[in-house]
């Protein structure tokens, strides 16, 4: 065995925990622990009373410092050891040890109040008194369990971000799908609309050709009679400009009999055909009025030509004669009770249900917002007091200042909107499963004064 590798086995030995360099003039404490003298008496000097080991913790009432002769001669063999082999260098690759910033001592002790690695020197001031401070060793353990426990739950926190990120992605393609769906939808039903007015657009723009054509063979022919007869009359004019001179007046007489015949019959040929004749009341009248009334056979849905149901219409409630019209009454009408009616709240419905398909109505709401409209599943509680929610049945709208109200219902999407129909500007959309047929629903307003809410009968 080499010096510097004896030197090197024994330096911890003879190495003081305080300053971790090799012990000057070592003294031994009660409790058999070794430090430098100037060392245990800084350490000391810090503390406010008694006297305490920086190794074992252990308190003496009094300074009793030992020397250790004993300990002093192994250092000075090692100390000569160490020159006679040469500077100590730690082994290759080994990384060199974290000093205290403060000390600059090895980091030895942990102190778990302020999870912090401390040296020696850090674990008796004062900074750390009273504090629960271990050897580092043991604290790695701890640390190590400590980052297992993290470690796991960091594992299961990633797989439920990993569940997360899935539905995020698949909510994504679900989005995708479901815009690309809606967009060839409007892009199908505006080509339909584009196809229809195109050819509307071919058609009278056809016919308004056919008109033309019509008129202008006539016209052209009518020039062609004009051309030939004023040919005629310039053949005519020249004969006449010749029998000025004639001198026998019986000849001159007859040719003047003769001209004046023909002369006649030409003025009575020329007739100019007008322009006027043109039948615009085909091309400029009400053309896209023409157009729409037209195009109301490709609109899908067309609006629901609604009637309110009186057998399900609340006592309190006053209907218009043709059904369209619904009022609040003070007055309570004698009615027949029966299951379809409101017994309580001041509500009706429509007459007719859908189980399929998509439907539009206009409802004009009156003059106050304390309406609602929508529509009502069949299986709905008429009894009591009624919950316009969707888990009781209700998809409805209202409480707003609005004039008109359009509904929207696509049952097989699961789908309920309601429009401004002044402006056709959305204002909210339910979005929910149907299993059985809906009603078109219909609460008016509470206020006797004001106008009653009215089913709109489009003129299409």
């Amino acid at each position: 065995m080499s010096s510097w590798v004896l030197a090197e086995g024994l330096t911890s030995e003879v190495t003081c925990p305080i300053c971790l360099n090799l012990y000057r003039d070592p003294v031994r404490l009660e409790c058999e622990h070794n430090f430098c003298r100037a060392c245990i008496a800084d350490a000391w000097g810090q503390l406010e009373s008694g006297f305490r080991c920086p190794q074992c913790r252990e308190t003496f009432p009094q300074l009793r410092l030992k020397s250790n002769r004993l300990l002093a001669n192994i250092v000075e063999r090692v100390r000569q050891l160490r020159l006679d082999a040469g500077p100590a260098l730690p082994p290759a690759g080994e990384p060199s040890p974290v000093l205290c910033s403060r000390h600059e001592e090895k980091l030895k002790l942990y102190c778990q109040d302020d999870q912090l690695a401390i040296c020696v020197v850090c674990g008796v001031s004062r900074e750390h008194k009273g504090h629960r401070i271990v050897p580092i060793h043991e604290t790695l353990q701890y640390c190590q369990e400590k980052l297992k426990e993290s470690s796991g739950e960091l594992e299961k926190r990633v797989e439920v971000i990993r569940g997360i990120e899935a539905s995020q992605e698949k909510a994504v393609l679900e989005l995708k799908d479901r815009t690309e769906t809606i967009k060839g939808r409007i892009i199908s039903e505006f080509e339909a609309l584009h196809t229809f007015l195109q050819e509307e657009q071919d058609t009278v723009l056809g016919r308004l050709r056919e008109e033309e054509d019509k008129l202008l063979q006539e016209m052209q022919e009518n020039l062609k009679k004009m051309h030939a007869e004023k040919s005629t009359l310039e053949t005519m004019l020249v004969s006449v400009q010749q029998k000025l001179n004639e001198e026998d007046p019986v000849c001159l007489l007859q040719d003047i009999k003769d001209l004046s015949e023909r002369l006649k019959q030409g003025v009575a040929s020329c007739e100019v055909v007008p322009a006027r004749r043109l039948n615009v009341g085909s091309f400029q009248g009400p053309l896209q009025y023409t157009v729409w009334k037209k195009m109301r056979k490709r609109i899908s849905p067309v609006p629901a030509p609604l009637t309110l149901d009186p057998h399900s219409a609340n006592p309190y409630l006053v209907l218009s004669e043709d059904l369209t019209a619904v009022k609040y009454s003070y007055t309570s009408q004698q009615l027949p009770g029966n299951l379809e009616r409101f017994d309580f709240c001041a509500c009706v419905l429509a007459s007719e249900g859908f189980s399929s398909g998509k439907h539009y109505w206009e409802v004009e709401v009156g003059g106050q917002p304390d309406w609602d409209v929508g529509v009502a599943a069949e299986s709905i509680d008429r009894e009591g007091w009624v919950i316009l929610t969707p888990e009781n049945g209700f998809w409805t709208f209202g409480h707003v200042e609005r004039s008109r109200i359009g509904v929207y219902l696509d049952h097989e999407e699961g789908q309920v909107s309601f429009y401004d129909a002044e402006e056709m500007t959305h204002l909210h959309t339910f979005v929910d499963t149907f299993n059985e047929k809906l009603f078109p629903f219909f609460y008016p307003s509470a206020d006797t004064n004001t106008d009653p809410l009215k089913i709109c009968h489009l003129l299409l």
